[in-house]
């Protein structure tokens, strides 16, 4: 199964004079976006791609037209990423255009230079916010559509040769925009991202990496999960302690993203979706192993994310219905459905994850400041492993293994027994 193909541009910071270093026209151009967004939902910002003054410009808009209408054919949105190689950005397409209308919103960075392709942007997140970062996504995105001559497998900051806006693909196949809880935020600009507009992200980072959750394995989260992570994280740091329903409802959501990545994501991911339905006229709506009713979806034209207690009993049915899709797709995995069905179901019930969750998502009740961090520990895995931590030690044993075992050969000298007999003093 193909992935969806989206846009990619790069930037330099350095043409944004009159601000701040680190505040680049990404920046700039978020802040007038949020800003539009908070006061019409259905506001749009135009994104522009320069050249010289000099130069003609013999883009094909039609087949970047093309591939927004593949892609919502589909139920997906159209990204463009951007970046400048510190920071990398997601944003959500709705046209792509030569010119823009007199009354279209963009910034004034614009004014008399030579755009020649306008992005019409209606949303918008900071993807990685530092070099190691933002390299380590540019290599998930690829080139190998029928858009390019070319097939890249990663890009870096170094790629050579291809034409910018290109064409790309994204490995990791995440629907930022598409499985957003409009419940609580209609977009995702809307959604606090401290590391827009704090340098504590970066400090966070480096503690969660250090002490909790190994980089290797978090580069595997969702990034809607790193979200909720980083900005509980954050109201911890700064011991707004006021805020404990939030934070725990931060973790709770987190571990509700993970558990789709890891079972809905890897079915999609895997070309089995089309053998799984959803009933969306119940809220919430529910899922299914065959389609008994003729308005149930597929499940690949579903974006949005199940409860945690929908996933558990998804995961139990396709147990013991036997399905052989689930089997299949799971077939390399079984470790870590092993762990769903037992010690993580377990957890779940033994503390109130679902009710807890259900409470919080409502407001319809408080929690106390000693269950919020132990929720906080349990998910996060402080003083414990972690549920995270278990969950992708069982998805991606080969990841985790070298994490937690010396890799040299024992030196036999000293790891020989000591010789020779004890002499008692006094």
């Amino acid at each position: 199964m193909s992935a969806p193909v989206h846009f990619y541009l790069t930037f330099n910071p350095f043409l944004n004079s009159g601000y701040e270093h680190e505040y680049t026209q990404a920046h700039e151009f978020h802040d007038l976006l949020l800003e539009e967004v908070e006061k019409n939902k259905e506001a749009s910002v135009f994104w522009g791609k320069m050249i010289g003054s000099g130069r003609k410009s013999d883009l094909d808009i039609g087949s970047f037209q093309k591939e927004i209408s593949n892609n919502a054919e589909n139920g997906e949105s159209t990204h463009l990423y951007i970046t400048d190689f510190q920071n990398i950005w997601v944003t959500k397409v709705k046209a792509v255009t030569n010119t823009i209308p007199k009354e279209a919103k963009t910034l004034s960075f614009y004014e008399g230079k030579k755009v020649e392709v306008w992005f019409e942007i209606t949303d918008m997140t900071l993807l990685e916010h530092n070099h190691e970062e933002t390299a380590n996504k540019l290599s998930e995105l690829y080139i190998d559509n029928k858009m390019s001559n070319l097939t890249i497998n990663g890009l870096s900051p170094f790629t050579t040769g291809i034409k910018y806006p290109c064409f790309i693909q994204d490995l990791s196949e995440e629907q930022y925009f598409d499985e957003l809880d409009t419940d609580e935020f209609s977009h995702f600009i809307l959604k606090p991202n401290a590391a827009v507009n704090t340098k504590g992200a970066d400090h966070i980072l480096r503690c969660i990496h250090t002490y909790a959750i190994h980089e290797t394995m978090y580069k595997k989260l969702p990034h809607a999960a790193k979200i909720e992570i980083e900005s509980a994280e954050i109201d911890m740091m700064e011991q707004r302690r006021h805020n404990v329903g939030r934070i725990s409802f931060g973790y709770l959501k987190a571990l509700e993203i993970i558990m789709n990545d890891l079972i809905i994501g890897h079915i999609k991911r895997n070309g089995f979706a089309n053998d799984f339905f959803v009933d969306t006229t119940c809220a919430p709506p529910k899922l299914f192993i065959n389609q008994t009713k003729d308005y149930y979806i597929p499940l690949k034209q579903f974006h949005k994310n199940f409860s945690i207690n929908a996933i558990s009993h998804f995961v139990d049915k396709c147990n013991t219905q036997n399905s052989l899709s689930f089997k299949k797709a799971f077939s390399e995995h079984k470790q870590f459905i092993k762990f769903m069905t037992g010690d993580l179901q377990k957890i779940i019930k033994e503390n109130d994850f679902i009710g807890i969750r259900n409470k919080l998502a409502h407001n319809d009740g408080k929690i106390e400041i000693h269950d919020a961090m132990a929720i906080r520990n349990l998910i996060l895995g402080v003083g414990c492993k972690g549920i995270i931590n278990m969950a992708y030690q069982c998805f991606y044993p080969e990841l985790y293994k070298p994490l937690i075992k010396v890799q040299s050969e024992p030196d036999k000298k000293s790891s020989a027994p000591i010789a020779g007999k004890l002499k008692l003093v006094g």
